[in-house]
C-alpha cells in the first residue's frame, strides 16, 4: 500500500476513534454531574385503556394517541387528557409509555406523579422514551385522571401510548413476554460481539492474524445489539437512570456504520475508492461534530439524527453498490469471490432493513425501531460466519496440502525420519549460525548384513529391518536429537546441548540392549547389527563440520568390522 492510503486510512480509523471517544466522554461527563432525583413510586389489575382517554373530563372527545401532536397548544406546549376512574377497591397502577416529553398526572389539583430524572447539563433536553409507573390508591375510585403532556422538541415528536391499568408486576412481565424475540436476539449480538472481539485478540490467534478485521464486525455486532435492547422498551425497567438509555441510543445511530467501512477496508481497500473516503470523513465529520453540539447545550444528539440516518443510508447503499462491482473485478480476476458475496447479501439485508424500519420511524414515532433490522444484522452475522468458516477450511486444506508436501520434501517414505535433504538442510543451517559455544554431537549408524536379508529372505524382511534399526535408533539416539535416514542402510543423529559424551554413553547402553533385545527373537536369518560411531564439532564452519562428519564416519567403520568379525 502506498503512503497516500495509508494516511488515508490512518485518518479514518483515528478520527473514529476520536469521536468514540467524544462520544464516551458524554456519557461520563453524565455520570459524574447527574443528580438523583427524590421520587419515590408506591406499587400496586390488567387492562389496555389507550383508546379510552378524552380531551375533556366529560368524556365526549376521544384522543387518538397517534395524532397528539395535532391537539397540542404549541403557545403553551402542554396538552391535557382524562380518563374516568372505575370504581375501585383497592390500589391499583398505571403504567404508560412516553417518549421526548414530560408528563405529570393529577386528580383534581393534587398532583400524584411526575417525570422525575436524573439531572446533568450533558443530558438530552427530553427524558428519553420512558416507561412511567405511578400508584393510583384507591380512594382516587370513580374520580377523573388528568394527564398533562409537555413537549420538549416539536409536536412531531410528542408519543404517549401502550396506557395500561392493573397489577404492576403482570404489566411488565406481559411487556418482556411480548419483547422476548428482540430481547433475545439483541442479547446474542451483544454476546456474538464480545465473542468476536476476544476471539480477535486472544495471543494464541496472533500468530494467524494480518490485521483486525474481525474487531470492527464484533464492534459493529455489539453496538446493533445494545441499541437493539434499548429499542425493545423493556430494559428500562432494569435501570433507574432512563436518560443514559436514550443517549446510548441516540450515539450507536449515528457511530454505527463506520466499523463497517473499516471492516471492508481492511478485507478490500475499499477507501481507495473516492466516494467512499468522503463518505467516511463525512460521517465521522458528522460524529464529532455531533459530539461538539451536545456539549454546547444548544442542541441535542436527538436534533442531529436525522441527517445521521441520512448520511447512514447513502453510505450503506454506496457500500452495496461498491460490493457488486468488486465482485465483478474478483470474479474477472479470477479470485475467491465467495467472501465478498456473503459480505453482499447480509449488507443488503441490513441496508435495506435500516431504510424500511428508517422510513417507517420518520412518518410515525414506533415503540421499537429495530424489529427488522435485528433480523438484517442476523442475517449478515451469518453470513460473515459463513464466509469464514468457508475461509478456515481453505486455509486448513492449503496448510495440510503444505505440510504434505513439506513431509514429501524432508521425510523418508519409509521410517519417517527426516531424509537426506533435511539433514543437509540442518548442517547448512548450523553453518551460518552463531551459537557461540554450542556444541554439536554427531553419531554415525549403519545397518549391517541388509543385502544378505534382501538377498535371502525379500526385500519386505530388508524393509523391516529398516524398520527395526530405526525403532531402535530412535529409542536410543534419538531421545538426545534428531535422527535422519541419509541412505539405504546409513542413519546419522544430530545432537546439541551439554554433556554430550554423557548423552552419548547414556544412548549407547540404551541401543545395545534394544538390540540384544531383538537378537534374542531372532526374527532373521542373522543378527541385527548396527554400528555407530560418534564425534563432536565444537565449531560451526563448514570445513570443521566436515572434519567431525569425517571422524564419526571413521569409527562407524571401525566398529562395522569388529562386528563383522564377532558374527
Amino acid at each position: 500500500m502506498n503512503n497516500k492510503l495509508q494516511k488515508g486510512k490512518r485518518g479514518v480509523t483515528f478520527l473514529y476513534v476520536l469521536g468514540l471517544l467524544g462520544m464516551l466522554s458524554i456519557v461520563i461527563a453524565v455520570f459524574v454531574s447527574r443528580k438523583m432525583p427524590e421520587h419515590k413510586v408506591s406499587e400496586e389489575t390488567y387492562k389496555d385503556i389507550t383508546g379510552l382517554w378524552t380531551l375533556d373530563k366529560k368524556g365526549n372527545q376521544k384522543v387518538d394517541v397517534k395524532k397528539l401532536g395535532e391537539y397540542m397548544d404549541e403557545e403553551s406546549g402542554i396538552l391535557s387528557m382524562y380518563y374516568q376512574l372505575p370504581k375501585m377497591n383497592a390500589d391499583t397502577s398505571l403504567v404508560y409509555r412516553s417518549k421526548d416529553v414530560y408528563t405529570r398526572v393529577l386528580v383534581g389539583k393534587e398532583v400524584i406523579y411526575e417525570t422525575s430524572v436524573y439531572k446533568s447539563r450533558f443530558y438530552n433536553q427530553s427524558p428519553g422514551n420512558l416507561w412511567n409507573v405511578l400508584n393510583v390508591n384507591s380512594k382516587y375510585s370513580e374520580k377523573c385522571l388528568e394527564l398533562q403532556i409537555r413537549m420538549v422538541y416539536d409536536t412531531k415528536a410528542i408519543t404517549v401510548d401502550s396506557l395500561l391499568i392493573g397489577d404492576k408486576a403482570d404489566i411488565i412481565l406481559g411487556l418482556f413476554a411480548d419483547n422476548i424475540f428482540g430481547i433475545v436476539i439483541s442479547l446474542l449480538l451483544i454476546l456474538l460481539g464480545a465473542v468476536l472481539l476476544v476471539v480477535d485478540w486472544l495471543p494464541s490467534n496472533g500468530h494467524a492474524r494480518k490485521h483486525h478485521g474481525l474487531s470492527w464486525i464484533a464492534l459493529y455486532a455489539f453496538l446493533t445489539g445494545v441499541w437493539s435492547l434499548i429499542e425493545t422498551n423493556v430494559v428500562q425497567f432494569c435501570v433507574d437512570d432512563m436518560r443514559i438509555l436514550q443517549l446510548l441510543d441516540n450515539m450507536v445511530m449515528i457511530i454505527d456504520t463506520i466499523p463497517l467501512i473499516l471492516y471492508l477496508d481492511l478485507e478490500y481497500k475499499i477507501l481507495k475508492n473516492k466516494l467512499m473516503k468522503v463518505l467516511a470523513y463525512l460521517g465521522i465529520g458528522y460524529m464529532l461534530l455531533c459530539v461538539g453540539v451536545q456539549y454546547s447545550g444548544e442542541m441535542d444528539l436527538h436534533h442531529m439524527l436525522n441527517n445521521a440516518l441520512y448520511i447512514m443510508i447513502v453510505t450503506d447503499i454506496s457500500m452495496c453498490i461498491w460490493l457488486i462491482f468488486k465482485f465483478f473485478d474478483l470474479r474477472k480476476k479470477k479470485q475467491p469471490v465467495h467472501n465478498c458475496f456473503l459480505m453482499f447479501l447480509g449488507l443488503t439485508s441490513v441496508c435495506s432493513c435500516s431504510i424500511f424500519e428508517t422510513v417507517r420511524s420518520l412518518n410515525v414515532d414506533r415503540m421499537d425501531r429495530a424489529g427488522l433490522i435485528r433480523v438484517g444484522m442476523l442475517i449478515l452475522c451469518i453470513c460473515f460466519a459463513i464466509g469464514s468458516q468457508i475461509d478456515t477450511y481453505r486455509i486448513m486444506e492449503q496448510g495440510l496440502k503444505y505440510e504434505f508436501v513439506r513431509k514429501l520434501a524432508y521425510s523418508d517414505g519409509l521410517t519417517g525420519l527426516g531424509n537426506r535433504t533435511a539433514y543437509l538442510e540442518e548442517l547448512e543451517a548450523y553453518e551460518n549460525s552463531s551459537k557461540g559455544n554450542t556444541r554439536i554431537g554427531i553419531v554415525y549408524l549403519d545397518v549391517n548384513n541388509l543385502k544378505i536379508v534382501n538377498d535371502n529372505q525379500g526385500h519386505e524382511f530388508g524393509d523391516e529391518l529398516i524398520l527395526t534399526a530405526t525403532r531402535i535408533i530412535k529409542c536410543s539416539f534419538g531421545h538426545f536429537g534428531k535422527a535422519y535416514r541419509i541412505g539405504g542402510d546409513e542413519f546419522c543423529v544430530l545432537m546439541t546441548g551439554d554433556n554430550l559424551e554423557k548423552k552419548y554413553e547414556r544412548a549407547v547402553r540404551i541401543f545395545q540392549q534394544l538390540i540384544d533385545e531383538e537378537n534374542r527373537h531372532k526374527s532373521y536369518r542373522c543378527a541385527v547389527q548396527i554400528a555407530h560411531g560418534f564425534a563432536i564439532c565444537t565449531e560451526f564452519t563448514k570445513e570443521k563440520i566436515e572434519e567431525s562428519i569425517a571422524v564419526a564416519d571413521s569409527e562407524m567403520y571401525q566398529n562395522k568390522m569388529e562386528l563383522k568379525k564377532r558374527a
